[in-house]
């Protein structure tokens, strides 16, 4: 733990004073401060003034909102891995007691710690999802999602400026709950390789007494995303290489 310590402490420092980090490091309170306050006054102002019932679509706005955590969590560390990069720190690293594979070590569990941290605060303070067991299953696949996310930043851009520019085309996966909750039938299939879909589902088919078909989602989603950890780390390496 000792090694490590250094890093966190720098972590820190660095996101104190960029302002993009400390957006992404405190955003997720913001949603939570959204949904829990924002979510009904919107709620009545429709149903007043446009006879409008938002809160048919409760489900869907808590999905909606709780896939950009992951996003947050994963663009906070692939910048700081950018940043790592361009002052060549991680080639350093790598001849120290912390080696490459403990940076990767920590550069992973960061973004997923994080990530199940805030997203376990959002699904059971922002009083749009239920409290319920099967959010288990939501955590892990949305904590498996911001290391993903931050070596997609990572192994995909050449410098910071190009990791913030693909971190808002990765706002694009917030796809994945529409396709979860209004797509219908077979169409389906063109969500499930968002890996934001998976976590969307879930909640949606237990909430439609399906927990068999949701146990099943929930294996499926697991195993992609286990899938697409695995490509980024390789193609990450391959790229530091």
């Amino acid at each position: 733990m000792e090694k490590y310590k250094f890093l966190i402490m720098k972590d820190l420092r660095h996101a104190w004073k960029d302002p993009v980090l400390m957006a992404a490091l405190i955003g997720p309170l913001a949603i939570l401060f959204l949904s829990r306050f924002g979510f009904p006054v919107a709620v009545d102002w429709l149903e007043v003034n446009h006879s409008f019932h938002l809160e048919l679509y409760r489900g869907f706005a808590a999905s909606l909102l709780v896939v950009t955590i992951p996003m947050l969590s994963g663009m906070l560390t692939g910048l700081l891995m950018l940043d790592e990069r361009d002052e060549n720190m991680i080639a350093y690293y790598a001849v120290t007691p912390l080696t490459s594979k403990g940076y990767l070590f920590y550069r992973l569990a960061l973004p997923f710690l994080l990530c199940t941290v805030q997203s376990f605060v959002y699904l059971f303070f922002s009083n749009l999802s239920e409290v319920r067991s099967y959010n288990v299953f939501v955590l892990l696949l949305l904590a498996l999602e911001a290391p993903m996310f931050s070596l997609f930043l990572a192994a995909f851009s050449t410098n910071k400026v190009e990791g913030l520019a693909l971190s808002k085309l990765g706002g694009l996966f917030i796809a994945g709950p529409v396709v979860a909750h209004f797509v219908p039938g077979a169409w389906q299939v063109v969500g499930a390789w968002l890996p934001t879909y998976w976590p969307a589902k879930i909640p949606y088919l237990f909430m439609h007494n399906e927990p068999f078909l949701a146990s099943v989602f929930f294996a499926g989603g697991l195993l992609l995303h286990g899938v697409f950890l695995y490509l980024m780390v390789t193609v990450f390496i391959n790229r530091r290489s």
